[in-house]
């Protein structure tokens, strides 16, 4: 206690005497739990295509589904989440500028001018006269914070690591639209292909029903069992109905996410019509400790702990003296001045004032413990800052985890559903036949196409639940994003009287240029 006090007294006095800085900031000292030494669930490269573990980079370009690229570039332009960010981004370096400006010198100069007359009397060959004098003058001041206990400087590094975690959300929100778009997309190729399996059913419901009515007609089948065929028939009509409501439902959701018009949206989605999309690959990292450094809203937590731990430096700063010092220069000229001056000493004398100082010293004497409380409110925020970043590494962990599962679990479960897919197609088969031959009742018919349609379906949907889990892995690895290479730049464009935001690292497709707009590239 006795060295921070003479510390400080030190410090107080070189501030005044030599101007000298001595930094009181807080020191960062949050250590995350090291990670797992390796994942839980297996790496997903015992997959049935057998992925080869490339880069995220170009992840989706490996689906090699062009209109799935087109729907996510559309929907990345129009997304007001995305938007959001890319504001929140502009702001942040607003707040960097504002703060970095706090350790320099503000200066400001001022000039004016006048004419007029005055009562002066000079006197000339003739007598005396009445000059008309052009005053002009011109003046620069300074002021200047000191930033004895690097308050300043902590605001600077605040504000900075608030803007490296804005520019990582940046990403993020590219990262969810794209993951967002590419989960309707596949779910609308489920759609498809359901209805497919729908209206198969519905097909071979309504030809049964004909038979049946045509041989209980004949006398050969009941009246009832002709009854229940139409109804089975009926039934199905239902099924592919509401499945193609489904669809529709799913296209209305695409429109209002891509703002792409429908009519040219369907003809987009006429394109590998029921091909359920399937990446190549996807690289994953051995250990979670990988994964950290390559997950934006983890880089954003841990940036929010700097940021709370400068907050406190910031707080702490405020409890001492406040050191700042100000000086000006000025010039001044006056016509009727100048002439009586040469008139009378032969030279000239113009307004040169300047002055440095005063050194001013603002001393906190009492606050009711405002001051104090800012300290602990900020100490508060920095602890919530370090559990937030804990939770959210976890959970990081947890969907990666969770991904890898179900695509281990999918790989597991495909050949078995089209095993029974086959065997119930099969056994469809062999009972139509029978039935034909009076060999098998109708009931028996319709639980052979409710089987075999039912394995056909689960077939597509474990299909569906493969890709939606290879793009929850895209997401949960991070969609490709390094802090390095994936930095928002600011563009402004000058013709356009705008500011937008690009990153070539995340571009589906090379975007064209135009040579015409004069644009100035600033990286944050």
């Amino acid at each position: 206690m006795i060295s921070i006090k003479r510390h400080l007294i030190h410090c107080a006095l070189l501030s005044l005497l030599g101007l000298s800085a001595c930094s009181m900031s807080h020191v960062n000292s949050f250590k995350p739990h090291p990670p797992a030494d390796g994942w839980i669930e297996p790496l997903p490269t015992k997959q049935a295509h057998d992925g080869q573990l490339s880069g995220l980079k170009n992840w989706w370009q490996q689906f090699n589904d062009p209109a799935l690229i087109q729907l996510i570039e559309a929907a990345q332009k129009v997304s007001p989440d995305i938007e959001s960010a890319k504001a929140r981004v502009i702001a942040a370096q607003t707040s960097v500028t504002v703060a970095d400006a706090q350790l320099l010198p503000a200066i400001t100069a001022e000039a004016s001018a006048s004419r007029g007359r005055s009562g002066q009397v000079l006197p000339t060959a003739n007598g005396v006269t009445f000059p008309t004098s052009n005053s002009l003058g011109i003046n620069a001041s300074a002021s200047w914070e000191l930033d004895v206990w690097g308050k300043n400087k902590a605001a600077k590094n605040e504000e900075s690591a608030k803007l490296a975690g804005t520019n990582a959300l940046w990403h993020e929100a590219r990262i969810i639209v794209a993951a967002q778009t590419a989960n309707q997309y596949i779910n609308y190729r489920l759609c498809e292909n359901l209805s497919n399996v729908a209206k198969n059913n519905a097909d071979s419901s309504s030809e049964t029903a004909r038979l049946s009515d045509l041989t209980a007609k004949a006398g050969f089948l009941a009246p009832a069992s002709a009854s229940q065929s139409r109804a089975q028939a009926s039934e199905a009509e239902n099924q592919l109905k509401k499945q193609a409501l489904q669809c529709t439902l799913i296209i209305k959701s695409l429109v209002a996410l891509t703002a792409i018009p429908e009519a040219d949206l369907k003809g987009l989605l006429a394109k590998n019509t029921g091909v359920v999309p399937m990446p190549i690959g996807v690289e994953v990292s051995e250990i979670p400790a990988k994964l950290l450094a390559q997950r934006p809203d983890v880089l954003n937590a841990e940036r929010n702990v700097d940021a709370a731990s400068f907050e406190i430096a910031l707080n702490e700063a405020q409890r001492y003296p406040r050191l700042s010092l100000a000086g000006n220069i000025g010039l001044s000229y006056d016509s009727s001045a100048h002439k009586l001056m040469t008139n009378r000493r032969r030279s000239t004398l113009d307004g040169l004032t300047w002055s440095i100082g005063p050194i001013a010293v603002s001393l906190p004497i009492f606050d009711a413990g405002v001051r104090a409380a800012n300290i602990n409110a900020a100490k508060a925020q920095y602890e919530a800052a370090k559990s937030t970043y804990e939770s959210v590494a976890r959970n990081a962990v947890r969907e990666v985890e969770e991904a890898m599962a179900t695509l281990n679990s999918t790989a597991l479960r495909l050949d078995d559903v089209n095993k029974a897919a086959d065997g119930f197609s099969l056994s469809l088969t062999a009972t139509e036949v029978r039935y034909k031959a009076n060999l098998a009742n109708l009931f028996e018919l319709e639980e052979a196409r409710r089987a075999s349609f039912q394995a056909h379906s689960n077939v597509y949907t474990l299909k569906n639940e493969q890709a939606l889990a290879w793009v929850s892995l895209y997401r949960a690895m991070g969609g490709g994003w390094t802090e390095v290479l994936n930095t928002p730049i600011l563009t402004f464009d000058r013709e356009l009287k705008q500011t937008d935001l690009n990153n070539s690292a995340m571009t589906l497709s090379a975007p064209a240029v135009d040579s015409s707009a004069e644009k100035q590239q600033v990286q944050p």
